[in-house]
């Protein structure tokens, strides 16, 4: 609890000392099925700092009594992707050219109105539970991937895990086939299928269309 505490506190010092925020809409992600496109009402604004990033999601549209997770995604070698924004597989199945990181930021349990609003700070230097054997040291030329992560109806049983890790309540096959192997491990599996819904590209400053 103090850790959290700690985090917390250092990514309100980040939102606080950071002069503006980029805010963007989430949409749709392909796995979700849905026509791509922005998502009425959903918001991510994202900022960042020498410190790290922090994230605030707001969001609608899914199915009640879900569970989801939020994940921050940082490619910090943007520039070796060879699309504009980088492509989930380059994103999360290229990490020697991309040097990614991947990890939490949050989970929740869908409430009636299928809104849910997370907030979660990515701090610089070694993250835990990070998918890949990297270090977060380019916070602020990153290009940033926020991921909305469903695992299906809550499992009482399962619930601690589905909404804190990335298999939680869910078979192996349906984490996507390219994603590093930590991801299929993270969790405690169970019947349901976990589909990645919405999604949010941060792209830095000054990066080209390819």
């Amino acid at each position: 609890m103090k850790k959290l505490t700690t985090l917390m506190a250092l990514g309100l010092t980040c939102l606080a000392t950071t002069v503006s925020a980029d805010v963007l809409p989430l949409s749709w992600a392909k796995p979700s099925g849905m026509p791509p496109g922005p998502i009425d009402g959903s918001s991510v604004m994202l900022n960042k700092s020498a410190a790290g990033a922090a994230m605030i999601l707001e969001t609608s549209k899914l199915t009640p009594g879900h569970a989801v997770t939020v994940w921050f995604v940082a490619i910090q070698s943007p520039e070796n992707c060879a699309s504009n924004p980088c492509s989930p597989v380059e994103a999360m199945g290229m990490v020697e050219q991309m040097n990614s990181v991947a990890t939490n930021a949050g989970g929740t349990v869908v409430g009636a109105g299928g809104h849910i609003r997370v907030q979660g700070f990515l701090p610089v230097g070694e993250v835990a539970g990070n998918f890949y054997d990297t270090t977060f040291t380019a916070p602020e030329t990153s290009e940033y991937h926020i991921v909305v992560h469903d695992h299906g109806p809550l499992i009482p049983e399962l619930a601690s895990d589905q909404i804190s890790s990335f298999r939680g309540g869910c078979t192996a096959e349906s984490v996507p086939p390219f994603y590093p192997e930590s991801s299929s491990t993270d969790g405690m599996g169970g019947p349901n299928s976990c589909i990645t819904q919405q999604v949010a590209l941060f792209v830095p400053p000054g990066a080209a269309a390819q």
